[in-house]
This record gives C-alpha cells, sequence and structure tokens, in this order.
C-alpha cells in the first residue's frame, strides 16, 4: 500500500469526482493510474514499432499516403478530393 501524495487542487477534484460516481477516490485514483499506465504502455510500444518500420524501410511519403486515401475512398464510394501536393 503506497501512498501517492496529491496537490490539493487534484485532492479536491478527486473528492468531488468520488461522491458524483459513487465510487472511493482510491478506486478512481487506482483506475485512472492504471488506464494511464495502460495507454503510456502502448504509446512506447507504437514508437518503437514506428522506429523499427523506419529502420526497415517501411514507409510511405506524404504523395504516397494521400494516394492511398483517395484510392480507398474512391473504392468506398466516398467523396474524393484531389491531393495536394
Amino acid at each position: 500500500n503506497d501512498m501517492l501524495k496529491l496537490p490539493k487542487a487534484l485532492a479536491t477534484r478527486l473528492r468531488k469526482v468520488s461522491l458524483s460516481q459513487g465510487d472511493s477516490p482510491d478506486t478512481i485514483a487506482r483506475s485512472a493510474i492504471a488506464e494511464h499506465l495502460r495507454y503510456l504502455e502502448w504509446k512506447e510500444k507504437a514508437v518503437l514499432q514506428g522506429d523499427a518500420d523506419i529502420s526497415a524501410g517501411r514507409i510511405l511519403t506524404t504523395e504516397e499516403v494521400l494516394a492511398a486515401i483517395e484510392k480507398q475512398r474512391a473504392r468506398r464510394g466516398g467523396k474524393t478530393k484531389k491531393a495536394s501536393t
């Protein structure tokens, strides 16, 4: 059971949310921390994957991306815009 000291303003916000949600401040704080950690871990993995793609030469130019989007829109029958270069 590690203790975490919160700034007064954050503790006040946590208490207000706790009252409105009917959950304890501890439950809300644990959930918020777990969700944020999941996001940070996902982001780190995505950045590493992006770096690996760059290193392996799996990259597209802006023009190639815009052309692929245009092609996908055409297949879906959606509105298309000419890509500006």
